[in-house]
């Protein structure tokens, strides 16, 4: 029984412990995509960047404040039709990260860009070297976090998670070595008890019998 007890407490701890460990990680991360982009940097996770957009130009496909997926492609791999995250060599937003599609490949092998929204194509063209990669999908869940959580709060956040968390560590860790120790005592107990029994059996078996004080002094 208190084995089995003693194992739910520690399956219950360690799903804690990873609870924690996934806020945190989740957390941080979050702040970490939002920070690059507020850097005019694409956050690079497992070999992708994610990058937030910053205007209605790809609308309806992309949205403003939408986060996106790009993977490095080559770009011998794209053709007309890909959307494609670049920075841009525009005087208005030069040297900002772009998201738009290519409508034609000149022979130069560079690209010809436009936003879906937009009426004309792009001033400049995009070379391969200023390219981040390829569209490929939405990061819906950071958009409704962003919603409502600034990169500041999410570091806020964070740093109080991984405070708590600590807290509550030492605090498990307490009670662990204090029930430890209560444990230890009544197996300490026990065993004397249990010493104690043996011997009055043995004493018992043998043929003792205690001399009777009362009688002694009569």
């Amino acid at each position: 029984m208190a084995k089995s007890k003693s194992g739910a407490n520690v399956i219950k701890l360690a799903g804690q412990f990873i609870a924690w460990a996934v806020l945190i990680i989740i957390t941080m991360l979050t702040a970490y995509i939002m920070i690059s982009n507020m850097q005019n940097k694409p956050a690079v996770l497992f070999g992708r960047s994610i990058v937030k957009t910053v205007s209605g130009s790809m609308e309806p496909s992309i949205h403003s404040g939408d986060y996106i997926m790009i993977e490095k492609t080559d770009s011998s791999e794209l053709k007309a039709g890909d959307i494609i995250c670049f920075y841009s060599h525009d005087s208005a937003i030069y040297g900002m990260l772009n998201t738009h599609r290519i409508v034609r490949i000149l022979d130069d092998g560079s690209f010809v860009t436009k936003g879906d929204a937009n009426s004309a194509e792009d001033p400049s063209t995009v070379t391969s070297d200023t390219i981040v990669g390829k569209y490929t999908g939405k990061v819906r869940f950071l958009r409704w976090l962003n919603s409502f959580a600034s990169a500041k709060k999410l570091i806020l956040a964070a740093v109080v998670i991984v405070m708590s968390a600590t807290a509550v560590y030492e605090v498990i860790t307490i009670a662990k070595v204090s029930a430890e120790c209560r444990a230890n005592r009544k197996n300490n107990d026990d065993a004397v008890r249990e010493a104690i029994e043996k011997e009055k059996q043995k004493l018992y078996e043998q043929g003792y019998e205690p001399e009777n004080t009362d009688d002694k002094k009569e």
